[in-house]
Protein backbone atom coordinates (compact mmCIF):
# COMPACT_ATOMS: atom_id res chain seq x y z
CA UNK A 1 0.00 0.00 0.00
CA UNK A 2 0.93 3.39 -0.28
CA UNK A 3 2.40 4.70 2.95
CA UNK A 4 1.76 8.86 1.88
CA UNK A 5 0.01 10.60 4.14
CA UNK A 6 -2.45 13.52 3.33
CA UNK A 7 -2.27 16.18 6.00
CA UNK A 8 -6.12 16.96 6.22
CA UNK A 9 -5.83 18.81 8.82
CA UNK A 10 -3.47 21.83 7.41
CA UNK A 11 -6.66 23.43 5.64
CA UNK A 12 -7.59 24.40 9.44
CA UNK A 13 -4.76 24.78 11.26
CA UNK A 14 -4.02 27.90 13.78
CA UNK A 15 -1.42 29.34 11.70
CA UNK A 16 0.30 30.44 14.73
CA UNK A 17 1.44 27.54 15.37
CA UNK A 18 4.96 26.20 14.03
CA UNK A 19 4.46 22.73 12.21
CA UNK A 20 7.72 21.57 13.42
CA UNK A 21 9.63 22.81 16.76
CA UNK A 22 13.07 22.16 17.78
CA UNK A 23 13.53 20.80 20.88
CA UNK A 24 16.95 19.81 22.65
CA UNK A 25 17.87 16.38 23.06
CA UNK A 26 18.45 16.85 27.07
CA UNK A 27 17.27 14.89 30.18
CA UNK A 28 13.82 15.75 32.75
CA UNK A 29 17.01 16.20 34.93
CA UNK A 30 18.58 19.15 32.87
CA UNK A 31 15.03 20.09 32.05
CA UNK A 32 14.31 21.20 35.52
CA UNK A 33 18.21 22.70 35.74
CA UNK A 34 17.25 24.77 32.82
CA UNK A 35 13.68 26.32 34.36
CA UNK A 36 16.28 26.62 37.75
CA UNK A 37 18.76 28.84 35.96
CA UNK A 38 15.83 30.83 34.12
CA UNK A 39 14.01 31.58 37.33
CA UNK A 40 15.78 30.60 40.60
CA UNK A 41 13.67 32.17 42.98
CA UNK A 42 10.44 31.70 41.66
CA UNK A 43 8.15 29.58 43.39
CA UNK A 44 8.39 26.00 42.31
CA UNK A 45 5.58 24.21 44.77
CA UNK A 46 2.66 25.46 46.45
CA UNK A 47 1.34 22.90 49.04
CA UNK A 48 -1.21 23.35 51.40
CA UNK A 49 0.40 26.72 52.46
CA UNK A 50 4.42 25.31 52.24
CA UNK A 51 6.44 27.11 49.63
CA UNK A 52 9.52 25.57 47.89
CA UNK A 53 11.56 28.05 45.27
CA UNK A 54 13.06 26.51 41.96
CA UNK A 55 16.85 26.61 43.44
CA UNK A 56 15.24 25.19 46.61
CA UNK A 57 13.94 22.43 44.72
CA UNK A 58 16.89 22.00 42.54
CA UNK A 59 18.87 21.28 45.75
CA UNK A 60 16.65 19.08 47.46
CA UNK A 61 16.75 17.15 44.20
CA UNK A 62 20.56 16.92 44.21
CA UNK A 63 20.41 15.40 48.02
CA UNK A 64 17.85 12.35 46.92
CA UNK A 65 19.80 11.30 43.97
CA UNK A 66 23.49 11.42 45.76
CA UNK A 67 21.53 9.56 48.90
CA UNK A 68 19.93 7.29 46.07
CA UNK A 69 23.50 6.65 44.27
CA UNK A 70 24.80 6.41 48.14
CA UNK A 71 22.17 3.30 48.85
CA UNK A 72 23.37 1.83 45.60
CA UNK A 73 20.66 3.02 42.98
CA UNK A 74 22.88 2.72 39.23
CA UNK A 75 21.40 4.15 35.80
CA UNK A 76 18.81 1.56 34.54
CA UNK A 77 17.82 0.96 38.29
CA UNK A 78 13.84 1.39 39.12
CA UNK A 79 12.27 2.91 42.26
CA UNK A 80 8.84 2.93 42.62
CA UNK A 81 7.40 6.13 43.47
CA UNK A 82 3.59 5.44 45.52
CA UNK A 83 3.13 9.02 46.60
CA UNK A 84 -0.11 11.45 46.03
CA UNK A 85 0.60 14.82 44.95
CA UNK A 86 2.79 16.12 47.74
CA UNK A 87 6.39 18.13 47.36
CA UNK A 88 7.90 14.43 47.80
CA UNK A 89 6.71 13.13 44.86
CA UNK A 90 7.92 16.35 42.60
CA UNK A 91 11.84 15.91 44.53
CA UNK A 92 11.75 11.88 43.76
CA UNK A 93 10.67 11.94 40.62
CA UNK A 94 13.39 14.03 39.30
CA UNK A 95 15.84 12.82 41.88
CA UNK A 96 15.48 9.71 39.85
CA UNK A 97 15.70 11.18 36.30
CA UNK A 98 19.06 13.10 37.19
CA UNK A 99 20.77 10.24 38.34
CA UNK A 100 19.78 7.51 35.21
CA UNK A 101 17.23 5.60 37.07
CA UNK A 102 13.74 4.79 36.03
CA UNK A 103 10.66 5.95 37.95
CA UNK A 104 7.71 3.75 38.25
CA UNK A 105 4.60 5.45 39.55
CA UNK A 106 2.03 3.82 41.51
CA UNK A 107 -1.77 5.22 41.75
CA UNK A 108 -2.21 5.56 45.14
CA UNK A 109 -5.42 3.82 45.29
CA UNK A 110 -3.57 0.78 44.23
CA UNK A 111 -3.29 -2.39 46.48
CA UNK A 112 -0.76 -5.06 47.73
CA UNK A 113 -1.84 -7.39 44.41
CA UNK A 114 -1.76 -4.80 42.35
CA UNK A 115 1.58 -2.98 43.91
CA UNK A 116 3.65 -6.32 43.92
CA UNK A 117 2.42 -6.98 40.18
CA UNK A 118 3.78 -3.63 39.31
CA UNK A 119 7.01 -4.07 41.45
CA UNK A 120 7.84 -7.57 40.60
CA UNK A 121 7.58 -6.67 36.84
CA UNK A 122 9.95 -3.67 36.17
CA UNK A 123 12.00 -5.32 39.28
CA UNK A 124 11.92 -2.38 41.34
CA UNK A 125 14.89 -1.92 44.01
CA UNK A 126 13.54 0.61 46.28
CA UNK A 127 9.97 2.10 47.12
CA UNK A 128 9.12 5.40 48.48
CA UNK A 129 6.06 5.61 49.76
CA UNK A 130 3.54 7.80 52.23
CA UNK A 131 3.29 6.04 55.15
CA UNK A 132 -0.18 6.12 55.62
CA UNK A 133 0.00 4.03 52.04
CA UNK A 134 1.93 1.89 53.70
CA UNK A 135 -0.38 0.84 56.33
CA UNK A 136 -3.13 0.62 54.52
CA UNK A 137 -2.15 -1.26 51.32
CA UNK A 138 1.36 -3.05 52.58
CA UNK A 139 1.74 -3.21 56.30
CA UNK A 140 1.50 -6.97 57.50
CA UNK A 141 1.70 -8.31 54.25
CA UNK A 142 4.31 -10.91 53.09
CA UNK A 143 7.08 -8.57 51.37
CA UNK A 144 8.93 -11.68 50.61
CA UNK A 145 6.45 -11.49 47.48
CA UNK A 146 8.33 -8.92 46.13
CA UNK A 147 11.95 -10.30 46.11
CA UNK A 148 13.44 -7.32 43.80
CA UNK A 149 12.22 -4.87 46.87
CA UNK A 150 15.55 -4.12 49.24
CA UNK A 151 14.49 -0.68 51.02
CA UNK A 152 11.60 1.09 51.78
CA UNK A 153 11.66 4.79 52.55
CA UNK A 154 8.48 6.26 54.06
CA UNK A 155 7.38 10.14 54.34
CA UNK A 156 4.87 11.63 55.89
CA UNK A 157 1.92 14.25 55.02
CA UNK A 158 3.07 16.81 57.95
CA UNK A 159 6.98 16.94 56.37
CA UNK A 160 6.00 19.85 53.87
CA UNK A 161 3.33 21.88 55.82
CA UNK A 162 4.25 24.59 57.50
CA UNK A 163 5.38 23.98 61.02
CA UNK A 164 2.67 25.47 62.58
CA UNK A 165 -0.24 23.70 60.85
CA UNK A 166 1.37 20.12 60.88
CA UNK A 167 2.19 20.40 64.22
CA UNK A 168 -2.06 21.61 64.90
CA UNK A 169 -2.82 19.14 62.16
CA UNK A 170 -1.35 16.18 63.61
CA UNK A 171 -2.21 16.56 67.19
CA UNK A 172 -6.07 17.18 66.03
CA UNK A 173 -5.82 14.40 63.80
CA UNK A 174 -6.78 15.89 60.59
CA UNK A 175 -3.12 15.51 59.24
CA UNK A 176 -3.33 11.57 58.64
CA UNK A 177 -0.27 9.54 60.06
CA UNK A 178 0.96 6.05 60.67
CA UNK A 179 2.16 6.35 64.36
CA UNK A 180 4.65 3.74 64.31
CA UNK A 181 7.49 3.45 61.52
CA UNK A 182 9.19 -0.17 61.03
CA UNK A 183 12.67 -0.41 60.85
CA UNK A 184 12.73 -4.05 59.06
CA UNK A 185 10.52 -6.23 57.57
CA UNK A 186 12.03 -9.62 56.66
CA UNK A 187 14.69 -8.86 53.94
CA UNK A 188 13.32 -4.99 53.58
CA UNK A 189 15.11 -1.95 55.43
CA UNK A 190 13.06 0.91 56.15
CA UNK A 191 14.88 4.51 56.23
CA UNK A 192 12.66 8.03 57.18
CA UNK A 193 12.22 10.40 54.10
CA UNK A 194 14.08 13.24 55.84
CA UNK A 195 17.10 11.11 57.02
CA UNK A 196 17.36 9.73 53.48
CA UNK A 197 17.83 13.69 52.18
CA UNK A 198 20.11 14.41 55.04
CA UNK A 199 22.42 11.54 54.05
CA UNK A 200 22.42 13.15 50.48
CA UNK A 201 24.73 15.86 51.93
CA UNK A 202 27.19 16.80 50.86
CA UNK A 203 26.23 16.52 47.11
CA UNK A 204 27.70 13.80 44.98
CA UNK A 205 26.03 13.00 41.83
CA UNK A 206 27.62 10.12 39.86
CA UNK A 207 28.87 10.80 36.55
CA UNK A 208 26.25 9.49 34.53
CA UNK A 209 25.59 9.73 30.82
CA UNK A 210 22.51 9.48 29.67
CA UNK A 211 20.65 9.44 26.05
CA UNK A 212 17.54 11.44 26.35
CA UNK A 213 16.04 9.39 23.16
CA UNK A 214 17.06 6.13 24.14
CA UNK A 215 17.31 5.48 27.53
CA UNK A 216 13.88 4.77 29.85
CA UNK A 217 12.82 7.90 32.13
CA UNK A 218 9.47 6.55 33.66
CA UNK A 219 7.47 2.76 33.32
CA UNK A 220 3.71 3.88 33.24
CA UNK A 221 1.93 1.09 33.41
CA UNK A 222 -1.28 0.91 32.05
CA UNK A 223 -4.66 0.14 33.29
CA UNK A 224 -4.92 -3.40 32.52
CA UNK A 225 -8.13 -3.66 30.57
CA UNK A 226 -6.91 -6.56 28.62
CA UNK A 227 -5.02 -8.56 30.82
CA UNK A 228 -2.31 -7.42 33.86
CA UNK A 229 -1.17 -3.98 32.85
CA UNK A 230 1.78 -3.42 30.89
CA UNK A 231 4.80 -0.76 31.53
CA UNK A 232 5.19 1.55 28.76
CA UNK A 233 8.78 2.75 28.57
CA UNK A 234 8.95 6.10 28.35
CA UNK A 235 12.20 8.01 27.40
CA UNK A 236 13.33 11.58 28.61
CA UNK A 237 12.97 12.84 25.50
CA UNK A 238 9.27 11.75 25.03
CA UNK A 239 8.36 13.50 27.79
CA UNK A 240 10.97 16.93 27.27
CA UNK A 241 9.43 17.02 23.66
CA UNK A 242 5.14 16.12 24.48
CA UNK A 243 6.07 19.38 27.31
CA UNK A 244 7.56 21.19 24.69
CA UNK A 245 4.18 20.53 22.29
CA UNK A 246 1.95 21.37 25.03
CA UNK A 247 3.59 24.54 25.48
CA UNK A 248 4.05 25.76 22.20
CA UNK A 249 0.35 24.85 21.20
CA UNK A 250 -0.77 27.13 23.96
CA UNK A 251 1.56 30.23 23.95
CA UNK A 252 0.78 30.93 20.24
CA UNK A 253 -2.63 30.91 20.26
CA UNK A 254 -3.14 32.33 24.08
CA UNK A 255 -0.23 33.91 24.39
CA UNK A 256 0.54 32.38 27.83
CA UNK A 257 4.36 33.06 27.74
CA UNK A 258 3.71 36.58 29.67
CA UNK A 259 2.99 33.67 32.63
CA UNK A 260 6.06 31.71 32.72
CA UNK A 261 8.55 32.12 35.47
CA UNK A 262 5.45 34.00 37.61
CA UNK A 263 2.16 31.75 37.07
CA UNK A 264 0.58 28.40 38.20
CA UNK A 265 -0.08 25.43 36.97
CA UNK A 266 -2.31 23.30 39.18
CA UNK A 267 -1.88 19.78 39.88
CA UNK A 268 -5.38 18.02 41.46
CA UNK A 269 -5.37 15.36 39.23
CA UNK A 270 -3.09 12.45 40.66
CA UNK A 271 0.91 13.22 39.66
CA UNK A 272 1.18 9.23 39.01
CA UNK A 273 -0.75 9.15 36.22
CA UNK A 274 0.88 10.43 32.98
CA UNK A 275 -2.08 12.97 32.11
CA UNK A 276 -0.83 14.90 34.83
CA UNK A 277 2.84 14.05 35.45
CA UNK A 278 3.40 14.99 31.72
CA UNK A 279 1.21 18.40 31.74
CA UNK A 280 0.85 19.56 35.36
CA UNK A 281 4.41 18.47 36.33
CA UNK A 282 6.66 18.44 33.02
CA UNK A 283 5.01 20.89 31.62
CA UNK A 284 4.29 23.20 34.43
CA UNK A 285 8.22 22.95 35.36
CA UNK A 286 9.68 23.92 31.90
CA UNK A 287 7.24 26.81 32.00
CA UNK A 288 8.59 28.05 35.28
CA UNK A 289 5.38 27.74 36.88
CA UNK A 290 4.54 27.15 40.61
CA UNK A 291 3.26 23.78 40.54
CA UNK A 292 -0.26 24.53 42.91
CA UNK A 293 -0.38 20.89 44.51
CA UNK A 294 -3.71 19.71 45.76
CA UNK A 295 -3.05 15.99 47.85
CA UNK A 296 -6.59 15.19 46.89
CA UNK A 297 -9.84 17.11 44.81
CA UNK A 298 -11.48 19.09 47.48
CA UNK A 299 -14.85 17.94 49.22
CA UNK A 300 -16.10 21.74 48.50
CA UNK A 301 -15.05 21.86 45.01
CA UNK A 302 -15.48 25.84 45.49
CA UNK A 303 -12.24 25.29 47.27
CA UNK A 304 -10.03 24.45 44.39
CA UNK A 305 -10.92 27.87 42.57
CA UNK A 306 -10.01 29.65 46.48
CA UNK A 307 -6.99 28.38 45.97
CA UNK A 308 -5.92 28.86 42.51
CA UNK A 309 -7.00 32.36 42.62
CA UNK A 310 -5.30 33.34 45.39
CA UNK A 311 -1.74 31.45 43.86
CA UNK A 312 -2.68 33.13 40.39
CA UNK A 313 -3.01 29.81 38.55
CA UNK A 314 -2.46 30.73 34.52
CA UNK A 315 -2.95 26.59 33.32
CA UNK A 316 -3.87 23.52 34.15
CA UNK A 317 -5.19 19.87 33.09
CA UNK A 318 -8.41 18.27 34.72
CA UNK A 319 -10.98 15.95 33.40
CA UNK A 320 -14.35 16.71 32.41
CA UNK A 321 -16.01 15.27 35.85
CA UNK A 322 -13.85 18.48 37.41
CA UNK A 323 -15.44 21.07 35.34
CA UNK A 324 -18.43 19.71 35.39
CA UNK A 325 -18.54 19.53 39.22
CA UNK A 326 -17.14 23.47 38.73
CA UNK A 327 -20.18 24.54 36.56
CA UNK A 328 -22.59 22.91 38.75
CA UNK A 329 -21.98 24.25 42.58
CA UNK A 330 -23.26 27.14 43.60
CA UNK A 331 -20.81 28.04 45.70
CA UNK A 332 -18.13 28.18 42.47
CA UNK A 333 -20.88 31.17 40.89
CA UNK A 334 -19.37 33.93 43.16
CA UNK A 335 -15.67 33.24 41.47
CA UNK A 336 -17.32 34.41 38.15
CA UNK A 337 -14.57 37.82 37.05
CA UNK A 338 -12.27 36.77 39.77
CA UNK A 339 -9.91 34.32 37.77
CA UNK A 340 -8.04 36.66 36.32
CA UNK A 341 -4.71 34.80 35.79
CA UNK A 342 -6.10 32.04 34.28
CA UNK A 343 -5.82 31.89 30.68
CA UNK A 344 -5.67 28.02 29.52
CA UNK A 345 -7.12 24.59 30.82
CA UNK A 346 -6.62 21.43 29.12
CA UNK A 347 -9.83 18.69 29.75
CA UNK A 348 -8.80 14.91 28.60
CA UNK A 349 -9.51 11.42 29.94
CA UNK A 350 -13.07 11.52 28.40
CA UNK A 351 -15.39 13.34 25.93
CA UNK A 352 -15.87 16.67 26.90
CA UNK A 353 -19.88 18.25 26.84
CA UNK A 354 -20.31 20.89 25.13
CA UNK A 355 -22.57 22.53 27.71
CA UNK A 356 -19.82 22.07 29.91
CA UNK A 357 -17.28 24.11 28.30
CA UNK A 358 -19.19 26.84 27.73
CA UNK A 359 -20.27 26.70 31.29
CA UNK A 360 -16.94 26.61 32.10
CA UNK A 361 -15.33 29.25 30.06
CA UNK A 362 -17.97 31.76 31.32
CA UNK A 363 -17.30 31.52 34.85
CA UNK A 364 -13.75 31.61 34.71
CA UNK A 365 -12.77 33.11 31.36
CA UNK A 366 -10.39 31.19 30.72
CA UNK A 367 -10.37 28.64 27.33
CA UNK A 368 -10.77 25.15 27.49
CA UNK A 369 -9.67 22.87 24.71
CA UNK A 370 -9.89 18.79 24.10
CA UNK A 371 -6.96 16.87 24.28
CA UNK A 372 -6.64 13.23 22.77
CA UNK A 373 -3.44 10.84 23.68
CA UNK A 374 -2.71 7.63 26.11
CA UNK A 375 0.05 6.39 28.30
CA UNK A 376 1.72 5.40 24.83
CA UNK A 377 2.08 8.57 23.70
CA UNK A 378 3.22 10.96 26.56
CA UNK A 379 -0.06 11.39 26.01
CA UNK A 380 -0.66 14.25 24.00
CA UNK A 381 -1.18 13.51 20.29
CA UNK A 382 -3.85 15.74 19.19
CA UNK A 383 -5.47 18.83 20.73
CA UNK A 384 -8.52 21.10 19.83
CA UNK A 385 -7.10 24.71 18.77
CA UNK A 386 -8.37 27.50 20.45
CA UNK A 387 -10.19 29.40 18.22
CA UNK A 388 -11.50 27.65 15.69
CA UNK A 389 -13.30 24.51 18.19
CA UNK A 390 -15.38 22.10 16.39
CA UNK A 391 -17.70 20.04 19.00
CA UNK A 392 -17.37 15.89 19.35
CA UNK A 393 -13.56 16.36 18.04
CA UNK A 394 -10.67 16.22 19.44
CA UNK A 395 -8.88 18.80 16.89
CA UNK A 396 -5.46 18.14 14.74
CA UNK A 397 -2.08 16.60 15.71
CA UNK A 398 -0.12 18.64 17.69
CA UNK A 399 3.54 19.66 16.03
CA UNK A 400 5.63 17.17 14.84
CA UNK A 401 2.86 14.37 15.05
CA UNK A 402 1.30 12.73 12.29
CA UNK A 403 -2.25 10.38 12.62
CA UNK A 404 -3.40 8.24 9.67
CA UNK A 405 -6.74 6.20 10.17
CA UNK A 406 -6.06 2.57 8.47
CA UNK A 407 -8.37 -0.38 8.09
CA UNK A 408 -9.22 -2.23 11.43
CA UNK A 409 -9.25 -5.45 10.50
CA UNK A 410 -5.46 -5.44 9.85
CA UNK A 411 -4.31 -2.04 9.54
CA UNK A 412 -2.69 -2.20 6.22
CA UNK A 413 -4.97 0.12 4.29
CA UNK A 414 -4.74 3.94 5.32
CA UNK A 415 -8.46 5.14 5.10
CA UNK A 416 -9.75 8.55 3.28
CA UNK A 417 -10.68 11.38 4.57
CA UNK A 418 -14.73 11.55 5.85
CA UNK A 419 -16.38 13.62 2.81
CA UNK A 420 -19.44 14.36 5.18
CA UNK A 421 -20.77 17.21 6.50
CA UNK A 422 -21.37 16.39 10.29
CA UNK A 423 -19.27 13.07 10.88
CA UNK A 424 -21.63 12.12 13.65
CA UNK A 425 -23.56 9.45 11.78
CA UNK A 426 -20.70 8.84 8.49
CA UNK A 427 -23.79 7.11 6.61
CA UNK A 428 -24.11 3.60 4.77
CA UNK A 429 -19.73 3.97 3.62
CA UNK A 430 -18.65 5.01 7.41
CA UNK A 431 -16.79 1.67 6.99
CA UNK A 432 -14.63 3.59 4.60
CA UNK A 433 -13.47 6.16 6.61
CA UNK A 434 -14.03 5.02 10.25
CA UNK A 435 -10.83 2.48 11.51
CA UNK A 436 -8.08 2.23 13.52
CA UNK A 437 -5.94 5.52 14.64
CA UNK A 438 -2.17 5.49 14.30
CA UNK A 439 0.14 7.97 15.46
CA UNK A 440 3.76 8.65 14.57
CA UNK A 441 6.12 11.08 16.07
CA UNK A 442 8.75 12.11 18.96
CA UNK A 443 6.28 11.72 21.81
CA UNK A 444 5.60 7.62 21.07
CA UNK A 445 6.85 5.38 23.83
CA UNK A 446 9.98 3.02 23.27
CA UNK A 447 7.80 -0.04 23.83
CA UNK A 448 6.41 -1.95 26.82
CA UNK A 449 8.71 -3.56 29.42
CA UNK A 450 9.22 -7.39 28.91
CA UNK A 451 6.96 -7.75 26.43
CA UNK A 452 8.22 -7.93 22.90
CA UNK A 453 5.10 -9.50 21.31
CA UNK A 454 2.69 -6.40 22.37
CA UNK A 455 5.71 -4.13 21.43
CA UNK A 456 5.44 -5.52 17.66
CA UNK A 457 2.05 -5.29 17.45
CA UNK A 458 1.72 -1.97 18.67
CA UNK A 459 4.41 -0.05 17.25
CA UNK A 460 4.69 -1.04 12.98
CA UNK A 461 7.12 0.31 10.77
CA UNK A 462 5.99 1.77 7.19
CA UNK A 463 8.02 1.43 3.79
CA UNK A 464 9.49 5.13 4.81
CA UNK A 465 10.95 4.04 8.31
CA UNK A 466 8.09 5.81 10.35
CA UNK A 467 7.03 4.23 13.20
CA UNK A 468 3.44 4.21 14.07
CA UNK A 469 1.77 3.32 17.03
CA UNK A 470 -1.54 1.46 16.50
CA UNK A 471 -3.85 2.84 19.64
CA UNK A 472 -6.79 0.57 19.06
CA UNK A 473 -8.86 3.62 19.20
CA UNK A 474 -11.55 4.09 16.51
CA UNK A 475 -11.87 6.95 14.85
CA UNK A 476 -11.74 9.37 11.57
CA UNK A 477 -10.94 12.70 9.96
CA UNK A 478 -13.77 14.72 8.94
CA UNK A 479 -14.31 17.31 5.98
CA UNK A 480 -12.18 20.01 7.62
CA UNK A 481 -9.57 17.58 8.92
CA UNK A 482 -10.33 17.33 12.46
CA UNK A 483 -10.16 13.89 14.28
CA UNK A 484 -13.23 12.17 15.60
CA UNK A 485 -12.81 9.41 18.55
CA UNK A 486 -15.63 7.06 17.59
CA UNK A 487 -14.09 4.63 20.52
CA UNK A 488 -11.91 1.89 21.77
CA UNK A 489 -11.76 -1.48 19.51
CA UNK A 490 -12.71 -3.52 22.42
CA UNK A 491 -15.88 -1.21 22.67
CA UNK A 492 -17.30 -1.55 19.85
CA UNK A 493 -20.78 -3.35 19.82
CA UNK A 494 -21.94 -5.31 17.07
CA UNK A 495 -25.72 -5.27 16.80
CA UNK A 496 -27.66 -7.33 14.32
CA UNK A 497 -24.28 -7.18 12.34
CA UNK A 498 -24.02 -3.49 12.53
CA UNK A 499 -20.64 -1.18 14.25
CA UNK A 500 -21.86 0.65 17.34
CA UNK A 501 -19.96 2.93 18.56
CA UNK A 502 -20.13 3.26 22.49
CA UNK A 503 -19.02 7.32 22.61
CA UNK A 504 -21.24 7.67 19.55
CA UNK A 505 -24.49 7.14 21.41
CA UNK A 506 -22.79 8.64 24.97
CA UNK A 507 -22.65 11.99 22.35
CA UNK A 508 -26.09 11.66 21.36
CA UNK A 509 -27.83 11.07 24.98
CA UNK A 510 -25.71 13.49 26.26
CA UNK A 511 -27.70 16.27 24.53
CA UNK A 512 -30.55 15.53 26.93
CA UNK A 513 -30.43 18.39 29.34
CA UNK A 514 -30.97 16.13 32.77
CA UNK A 515 -28.27 13.77 31.75
CA UNK A 516 -25.21 14.12 34.22
CA UNK A 517 -23.33 11.13 32.84
CA UNK A 518 -23.56 7.97 30.53
CA UNK A 519 -22.29 5.03 29.77
CA UNK A 520 -23.06 2.22 27.02
CA UNK A 521 -22.01 -0.81 26.86
CA UNK A 522 -23.30 -4.01 24.64
CA UNK A 523 -24.69 -6.96 26.57
CA UNK A 524 -24.94 -10.40 25.00
CA UNK A 525 -28.31 -11.43 23.31
CA UNK A 526 -28.73 -14.54 21.27
CA UNK A 527 -30.97 -12.89 18.98
CA UNK A 528 -28.96 -9.80 17.57
CA UNK A 529 -25.24 -10.22 19.08
CA UNK A 530 -25.10 -7.64 21.49
CA UNK A 531 -27.97 -5.26 22.87
CA UNK A 532 -27.38 -2.03 23.65
CA UNK A 533 -27.46 -0.91 27.18
CA UNK A 534 -26.93 2.90 28.83
CA UNK A 535 -26.61 3.34 31.92
CA UNK A 536 -27.16 7.00 33.21
CA UNK A 537 -27.01 9.40 36.04
CA UNK A 538 -28.96 12.79 35.94
CA UNK A 539 -28.50 16.04 37.33
CA UNK A 540 -29.70 16.81 40.83
CA UNK A 541 -32.53 19.02 39.77
CA UNK A 542 -33.93 15.99 37.42
CA UNK A 543 -33.84 13.10 39.75
CA UNK A 544 -36.84 11.47 40.86
CA UNK A 545 -38.55 13.40 37.81
CA UNK A 546 -36.95 11.78 34.81
CA UNK A 547 -38.04 7.90 34.14
CA UNK A 548 -36.23 5.21 32.36
CA UNK A 549 -39.18 5.21 29.59
CA UNK A 550 -38.49 8.88 28.71
CA UNK A 551 -35.11 8.56 28.26
CA UNK A 552 -35.92 5.62 25.92
CA UNK A 553 -38.69 7.49 24.25
CA UNK A 554 -36.40 10.02 23.63
CA UNK A 555 -33.15 7.96 22.42
CA UNK A 556 -35.93 5.88 20.07
CA UNK A 557 -37.43 9.19 18.12
CA UNK A 558 -33.85 10.86 17.75
CA UNK A 559 -31.07 7.90 17.34
CA UNK A 560 -31.00 5.24 14.31
CA UNK A 561 -32.93 2.25 14.89
CA UNK A 562 -29.79 0.09 14.68
CA UNK A 563 -28.17 2.35 17.62
CA UNK A 564 -30.16 3.52 19.88
CA UNK A 565 -30.54 1.90 23.38
CA UNK A 566 -32.51 -1.20 23.80
CA UNK A 567 -32.35 -0.95 27.59
CA UNK A 568 -31.67 1.94 29.90
CA UNK A 569 -30.98 2.01 33.69
CA UNK A 570 -30.53 4.97 35.42
CA UNK A 571 -28.18 4.37 38.50
CA UNK A 572 -26.90 7.26 41.04
CA UNK A 573 -23.22 7.23 40.23
CA UNK A 574 -21.54 5.62 37.34
CA UNK A 575 -18.08 3.76 38.13
CA UNK A 576 -15.07 6.18 37.50
CA UNK A 577 -10.96 5.72 37.48
CA UNK A 578 -8.83 7.67 39.08
CA UNK A 579 -8.95 10.51 36.53
CA UNK A 580 -12.38 10.55 35.97
CA UNK A 581 -12.93 8.21 33.03
CA UNK A 582 -15.97 5.90 33.18
CA UNK A 583 -14.87 3.00 33.32
CA UNK A 584 -17.08 0.57 30.93
CA UNK A 585 -15.44 -2.59 32.09
CA UNK A 586 -16.81 -2.00 35.51
CA UNK A 587 -20.55 -1.39 33.99
CA UNK A 588 -20.01 -5.09 31.95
Amino acid sequence: MSDEINEYWMQNWPEEVPRHIDVPEISLGQMLRNTVKAYPDSQAIFFEGFRMTYKELDMAVDQFATALSKMGIKKGDVVVIDLPNTPQYIIVYYAICRIGAISNPVIPLNRFVEIAHQVNDSKGKIMVILDVLYEEHLHGKDLSKIPTLKDIILTGVAEYLPKIKAKLGTALGKVPRMKEWPTKVGNVNFHKFQDVLQNGLPINLPDVKINPKEDVSTLIYTGGTTGLPKGCMMSHYNFVVNAEQAKMWAQTQVETESTYGKGGMFAILPLAHEFALSVALNLGIISGYKIILFIQPPTKISTFLKVIKKEGAAFGPGVPTLWQKITLDKDCAKFKDQLTDLVACLSGAAPLPLEVKKGFEALTGALIIEGFGMSETSPIITATPFHKYKENTVGFPVSDTLIKIVDSEDGTKILPQCPNESCENCGANEAQYIGEICANGPQVFLGYMNRPEATEYALRKDSKGRTWYHTADIGCIDKDGYLHIKDRKRDMIKYKGHSVFPREVEDLLYQLEYVNEVGVIGVPDPEVGENIKAYISLKPEFQGKVTEEDISKWAKENISAYKYPRIIEIIPDLPKSVVGKILRRELR
